[in-house]
């Protein structure tokens, strides 16, 4: 029996995309053992894979989304590299002990791309969104840039430093070519279909866009008693949620309350771990706010989603025919709503990116236009039959058997 080993980043939008794929190449015969924090550990043992923890303090999903949130995505780079000085020796000895086949990696999680060299394994990438290059960002505003640049260049000096105290201490022969985030690997899986790929130099044949990997059945969570009232009644449902990484602002939110109250149609409302619902008031009798939902199970019922544009949300909501209202809070996201925009399946309010807040007459034209133009439902559904293309996790099982075949 083959054995892999994950080395996850533990966010659940990292995490999600993954669990199909782990829990196919268990239903095939082979051995995963997947390494991430223990807020995941259940969902993991779910698809019938070892969890095994990082240690205690080394990286966390509140790191991920404190960085995030508070700084550049360089930020979060940061963070990373300092989880990487201690967990490539703490996998090392890992795989010493109880060696592997291959080295499964999400693309951020760098260490598992060092382990793995270190060891001479072959290594799968796991890439939970697309290739982003350096034409794309022609699309950004002045504004946006400067936005960017602002925030970037505070994080620059850290991130540099953390790189070279990785490189001096594990060697540059280890480290992924620049950029090293995100790290490819002998063999990459995209869980996203092929259109949302713009052309860039770095794709190749060990590049496999498989399509969107979404299992309810990875993610099981049962609905409260308030939450299934809500969601049964006869308007159609708008639902508003920033992701996971992500917090809207309370101004943001009670924006919402504002231009949504009288819409007819029941507004639900995920505001992150970040934002106390209490300090918003009290909402509208057709609005009801949680710091999240089962997102997948709230989809089926869906008619409009407001959404930040990550990849994940993105194709959950198009997968369920919903049109996308998209908010994005980074540049990926702008891409990722655009796309889906040009399709004729959402809008973008792009905003954010330049430190602005959502006009609130555009945010109550965009919502109210995807809850009465018959168009966008059209082609959000035109779109759900495209978003799953590319095979999905026996696609992504038959790249990883065929690398250990050649690799032996």
């Amino acid at each position: 029996m083959s054995r892999i080993v994950m080395t996850g980043m533990p966010a659940a939008g990292h995490v999600n995309p993954s669990l199909p794929l782990v829990r196919e190449l268990v239903r095939q015969g082979v051995r995963v053992t997947y390494y991430s924090t223990g807020q995941f550990r259940d969902v993991i043992e779910h698809t019938g894979a070892e969890f095994r923890p990082y240690p205690a303090g080394t990286i966390t999903a509140e790191d991920i989304a404190d960085a995030t949130r508070t700084g550049s995505p360089v930020r979060v780079v940061v963070r990373v590299l300092a989880a990487t000085e201690i967990l490539v020796p703490f996998l090392q000895q890992e795989l010493r002990s109880e060696p592997a086949d291959a080295v499964a990696h999400d693309s951020n999680a760098i260490w598992g791309h060092l382990v793995a060299r270190s060891l001479r394994l072959p290594t799968v990438s796991f890439m939970t969104t697309m290739l982003v290059g350096a034409d794309a960002f022609r699309s950004q505003t002045a504004r946006e840039w400067l936005q960017f640049l602002r925030a970037a260049v505070r994080d620059m000096p850290a991130a540099v430093a953390a790189r070279q105290r990785v490189v001096r201490r594990f060697g540059k022969d280890l480290f992924p070519p620049r950029p090293a985030f995100p790290a490819l690997g002998d063999v990459t899986l995209f869980p996203i279909p092929r259109w949302l790929q713009r052309p860039d130099p770095r794709i190749d044949g060990t590049c496999h866009y498989i399509g969107a990997t979404i299992d309810p059945d990875t993610r099981a969570r049962e609905l409260d008693a308030e939450l299934a009232a809500h969601l049964e009644g006869p308007e159609p449902l708008v639902l508003v949620s920033l992701g996971t990484l992500h917090s809207g602002t309370e101004a943001f939110f009670r924006a919402c309350f504002d231009v949504l109250a009288d819409l007819p149609a029941r507004i639900l409302i995920a505001v992150g771990s970040h934002t106390d619902p209490a300090r918003l008031g009290p909402p509208p009798a057709n609005t009801l706010v949680r710091a999240s939902v089962p997102q997948l199970e709230v989809l089926r019922r869906t008619a409009v989603f407001v959404t930040h544009g990550g990849m994940n949300s993105a194709l959950e909501g198009l997968a369920n025919e919903v049109p996308l209202v998209v908010v994005p809070q980074q540049f990926e996201q702008l891409l990722i709503g655009r796309a889906v925009a040009e399709r004729g399946a959402g809008a973008v309010l792009r905003h954010n990116l330049s430190n602005r807040p959502v006009p609130p007459a555009e945010l109550r034209a965009a919502v109210e236009r995807a809850l009465t133009d018959p168009s966008l439902r059209a082609a959000a559904k035109a779109l759900a039959d495209t978003v799953g293309e590319g095979g999905g996790p026996p696609a992504g099982v038959r790249a990883i058997t065929d690398l250990l075949g050649a690799t032996g």
